[in-house]
C-alpha cells in the first residue's frame, strides 16, 4: 500500500489498522529499513488501533518520510482506482462512482465533468426509468473509454 493510498483512506475516516501493516510490509519490501518499520510490518490481529498509529508515526520520523497532502493523496487514489478498472472490469460502475465522489471534490472542470456525465448515466441506468436504455456493457465500455484517456495524460 502506497502511503498516499494510506493517507488518503486517514484523512476520510476509513483507514484501518491493517492498512498501517500493510504499508510497512510493502515499504520493507522496497528495501526500506527501520526497527520500528518492522515491529509494524510483523503485528497481527487483533491489532490495537492506537498502537498501531504510535508505530506509523514512528517510523515516519525514522525514515525522515513527510505526510502526503490531501491533494496528492486524493490525486493518487484517482489514479488507483482507474488502474482498478483496467485491472477487472466487473466493478467498473461502482469504482467509476466513487471516482467521481472524490473528482468532484479535488479536481479541475474538464474531469469532473467527464465523469458527471458517467455518474449520470449510472444514476439512469440503476435508479432512473433508463429512457436511453444504457446497458450494462455500454457503461463499461464508456467507462474503460475514459479510464483509458485519463491515463494517457
Amino acid at each position: 500500500m502506497d502511503i498516499k493510498l494510506l493517507y488518503y483512506k486517514k484523512l476520510k475516516g476509513n483507514v484501518l489498522p491493517v492498512d498501517y501493516v500493510k504499508w510497512a510490509y510493502q515499504m520493507l519490501e522496497n528495501e526500506f529499513s527501520s526497527q520500528t518499520l518492522t515491529i509494524l510490518a510483523t503485528l497481527e490481529e487483533p491489532l490495537n488501533s492506537f498502537e498501531v498509529e504510535q508505530l506509523f508515526k514512528r517510523t515516519l520520523n525514522e525514515l525522515k518520510l513527510t505526510e502526503p497532502s490531501y491533494e496528492e493523496s486524493a490525486e493518487f487514489y484517482v489514479q488507483y482506482l482507474l488502474q482498478q478498472i483496467l485491472l477487472d472490469n466487473n466493478n467498473a460502475i461502482a469504482i467509476a462512482h466513487e471516482i467521481y465522489q472524490v473528482i468532484r471534490e479535488h479536481s479541475t472542470h474538464e474531469k469532473v465533468s467527464n465523469w458527471y456525465e458517467i455518474s449520470e448515466m449510472i444514476d439512469d441506468f440503476q435508479y432512473g426509468d433508463n429512457v436511453n436504455n444504457i446497458t450494462q456493457d455500454f457503461l463499461i465500455q464508456v467507462i474503460v473509454q475514459e479510464v483509458n484517456k485519463q491515463l494517457k495524460k
